[in-house]
């Protein structure tokens, strides 16, 4: 059987570690990285080297090096051509002021902090385990 992959950027260690175990809660294999730059580079790292895509990628809308907003056009950018993995928002922003900029973005959906398995249930069921 197959494993999920996740990756989670968020620049609150507690907050990204909470996010991460919640996604391996449900059999994902997770990466944490603390910037959206950070989270660019490895998905930039993994397409470069033919690695599997991320199934599910779940960033932080505030975050001082590299917002999430940057990050998802960057990731975006960079798997155009190849399959698109579910992009989450997670923001304590109320959702009416920033989902706007989120979706066009490129973002799939914003959601509220703290992340609840609930809120994703529509993106995650999507997610191929194979």
């Amino acid at each position: 059987m197959g494993f999920r992959t996740a990756l989670v950027a968020d620049d609150c260690a507690l907050t990204r570690e909470v996010h991460a175990d919640l996604l391996r809660s449900i059999g994902f294999a997770v990466t944490v990285v603390g910037s959206g730059n950070a989270a660019v580079d490895v998905v930039r790292r993994a397409i470069a080297m033919h690695d599997r895509l991320y199934d599910l990628t779940l960033l932080d809308f505030d975050m001082p090096d590299g917002d999430g907003l940057n990050a998802a056009r960057q990731i975006r950018s960079a798997q155009a051509g190849l399959w698109s993995a579910p992009l989450l928002c997670v923001t304590s922003h109320r959702l009416d002021r920033v989902e706007p900029a989120c979706l066009t973005a490129g973002f799939d959906a914003v959601l509220s902090k703290p992340f609840r398995i609930e809120a994703a249930a529509p993106w995650l069921r999507n997610v191929a385990v194979g």
